[in-house]
């Protein structure tokens, strides 16, 4: 019997500000508290990450540091660690292959790409198994979106894209599932001169659904 390819994009949104308050434990703001944390762009000083409480008073990835502290008074900003945040999603990838499937990566700069053909019954079908995902990551302070599809592609721009926490897209039906996605979730690469920035909302509905 051939086994049709299968393959789960996870997608983590706000990764890096998720990886810091882990890291801190106890010490780690309330996630009441406005978090960003602030890199270089050139000679500037940006937001890189901004938690959910963040982006709930307006504040984007890119955004001057020092907009963001004036727009709010107890925001809570951090320096970033890109080489914190990668090593720490190696590490994932590491234990979503001993858990879920023997073939799992990191997908820089969120998330993974597991590799789950054959693989789903023995962890109840693929519903079950994306909605165990999504719990176990947000138990532990992950938020997490998730895909499964026949190829990279079509999961990566379906956790990214569509609302919902866990979505499956059915065999051969990839194409359908992306035809009216925004033309960013292609990967494609961007003209030259050419800016954008994104965001990501990390409350939506837990419920796993089913396109067609």
């Amino acid at each position: 019997m051939r086994v049709m390819p299968r393959v789960v994009s996870l997608f983590l949104p706000t990764w890096p500000t998720d990886r810091v308050r882990r890291t801190l434990a106890a010490a780690a703001p309330s996630r009441d508290v406005p978090l960003v944390l602030v890199g270089h762009d050139g000679r500037r000083r940006v937001v890189t990450a901004a938690d959910v409480a963040a982006r709930r008073v307006g504040l984007r990835v890119g955004m001057p540091a020092t907009k963001a502290q004036a727009l709010v008074a107890d925001l809570v900003m951090m320096d970033a660690e890109p080489l914190a945040d990668a090593e720490a999603l190696e590490r994932l990838a590491i234990w979503a292959l001993q858990r879920y499937a023997p073939i799992a990566a990191a997908d820089p700069p969120d998330g993974l790409v597991i590799d789950t053909s054959g693989a789903d019954h023995l962890h109840g079908g693929e519903e079950t198994m994306l909605a165990g995902m999504v719990q176990r990551f947000s138990s532990v302070g992950i938020a997490a979106r998730v895909a499964v599809a026949d190829c990279w592609g079509a999961a990566h721009a379906t956790a990214r894209h569509r609302p919902g926490d866990a979505t499956i897209v059915p065999c051969a039906h990839g194409g359908e599932v992306i035809f009216d996605l925004p033309i960013g979730a292609l990967r494609l690469p961007a003209p030259s001169g050419y800016r954008s920035s994104t965001s990501s909302s990390s409350s939506r509905s837990s419920n796993t659904r089913r396109t067609s």
